[in-house]
């Protein structure tokens, strides 16, 4: 189980640069689809084809990063955001640019009330030849250095489970998937952190009776709380479904058929009420898509080098998507 996951979090995918997630996914989930094809904005799709309901796993496989935007006489680098960035998160990572040149970010001024362009990259360059050498211009790509390690029992920590572990999820459900009569189509879909963008082009032309939007969700579950009514879940306690964020309500005959499937599997299951959105949000709004369901991950200190999750909400939101389909396959929806 694991040794996919670590892979996953190790490789990089910048929105819009989703090529080695996208390799690894390939090689791993190819032999067990019917099709295999990639669109025109690079969503990956395997499919499962069946006579019985159409259910769609979609999970982005692009993670936050930047772009060189300058690099001065002295070889120091300046950059824009690719996605949601915390300057104060960036300041003092460890990040690669352009191919594989390792940096650290730093800080122009003092205090912490920090923009992206108060930040600056150090790659130990002597000029800007030593820079030009590398490679690294305008236009390079950067990602957090990679990492992957255990904390505590089965809490891991890693720059990228945000969305790793979701496409993990949608990869071992449709490896495991033995027989069953749902039509299964599985979609690593790119540039959500730029803007839902592969989503919106997937809502163009899927038709699901189900489709499910596998990301991670707000663990506020830690001294950064301001009171017990910022929690939004807890690591540990299950796998989540959203009920409302920016760009979605989940319907009520949809959470009482995933609370069903939960309850007869003895599977934990949390509730997450939050601002943002996740690719549920295009899937929601397509012609041709019945029902829409964010089944989501617990996480802490998302957006930074350091996500934390916990390996049994992501084994539980395995299980519970199988019986979804289990039980579509057996009674619809």
């Amino acid at each position: 189980m694991e040794e996919l996951l670590k892979r996953l979090c190790l490789a990089r995918g910048i929105s819009g640069d989703e090529e080695e997630v996208s390799s690894i996914l390939e090689e791993l989930l190819t032999p067990y689809a019917d099709r295999m094809n990639k669109d025109k904005l690079g969503n990956l799709i395997f499919e499962k084809k069946n006579d019985g309901p159409h259910v769609v796993l979609v999970a982005h496989m692009d993670e936050i990063g930047g772009m060189v935007k300058h690099v001065d006489n002295e070889g120091f680098v300046y950059f824009v955001g690719i996605g949601s960035h915390d300057p104060l998160q960036l300041f003092g990572s460890r990040v690669l640019v352009g191919k594989n040149t390792l940096g650290v970010v730093q800080k122009k001024k003092k205090g912490n009330d920090l923009k992206i362009e108060d930040l600056y990259i150090d790659l130990g360059a002597n000029d800007i030849e030593d820079v030009k050498k590398a490679g690294i211009g305008p236009g390079s790509l950067i990602s957090r250095a990679p990492s992957y390690d255990s904390l505590m029992g089965s809490r891991r920590i890693s720059k990228s489970f945000d969305n790793r572990a979701g496409v993990y999820v949608m990869a071992e459900t449709f490896r495991r998937l033995g027989n069953t009569g749902c039509n299964i189509t599985a979609v690593a879909s790119c540039q959500e952190e730029a803007g839902l963008r592969g989503a919106k082009v997937l809502s163009n032309y899927i038709e699901a009776d189900l489709a499910i939007a596998l990301d991670v969700t707000f663990a506020v579950d830690t001294p950064q709380r301001g009171s017990p009514r910022d929690i939004n879940t807890y690591l540990g306690n299950g796998p989540a479904i959203t009920l409302k964020d920016d760009h979605f309500v989940m319907s009520s005959y949809l959470k009482k058929f995933i609370e069903k499937v939960s309850s007869s599997r003895r599977i934990p299951l949390q509730y997450d009420i939050s601002t943002g959105g996740t690719d549920a949000g295009p899937l929601y709004l397509s012609k041709g898509t019945k029902h829409t369901a964010p089944v989501l991950i617990p996480l802490r200190y998302m957006h930074s080098g350091n996500e934390v999750l916990d390996l049994d909400d992501v084994e539980n939101c395995i299980k519970l998507l199988i019986g979804l389909i289990q039980e579509i396959d057996s009674n619809g929806i």
